[in-house]
């Protein structure tokens, strides 16, 4: 009896999701992605934030998310603290941590953000930015 072989996805192929002006995503993988990629456990999404945008000030209150930085330099802030990403760059960041990624004012910042559990947007608490943090 053959088995279905899991999906082989491209971003490319997925719609292309704007969730701000200058912020799209593709979704891989999470509870609603492509047949065959659907999860409840984990979420893949490449994302790409235009020059000097940046992703909204929020946090989960269960997710654990990371980024993961294919091309471009920005920076990511968490927790009212500010550090440099480049390509390669990697953070894992905890449940309940206020965060935001940029993209320097020059260049687009593509990256992948795994989110577990799935992303929801029951999890994800927009907020402000903290004291001394672009908005």
């Amino acid at each position: 009896m053959a088995q279905d072989l899991p999906p082989v996805l491209h971003p490319d192929s997925l719609p292309l999701i704007t969730a701000a002006p200058g912020v799209t995503l593709r979704e891989l993988s999470g509870r609603t992605a492509p047949a065959g990629a659907r999860s409840d456990k984990v979420s893949v999404a490449l994302f790409r934030l235009e020059p000097g945008k940046a992703s909204a000030w929020s946090h989960n209150k269960l997710g654990e998310e990371s980024f993961f930085v294919l091309s471009g330099e920005g920076e990511v802030w968490t927790d009212g603290k500010v550090q440099p990403v480049q390509p390669g760059s990697y953070i894992v960041i905890q449940p309940s941590t206020v965060r935001s990624i940029r993209a320097s004012k020059g260049v687009p910042l593509t990256f992948y953000a795994i989110t577990s559990p799935a992303w929801s947007s029951d999890d994800d608490v927009l907020t402000t930015a903290p004291a001394g943090a672009p908005q």
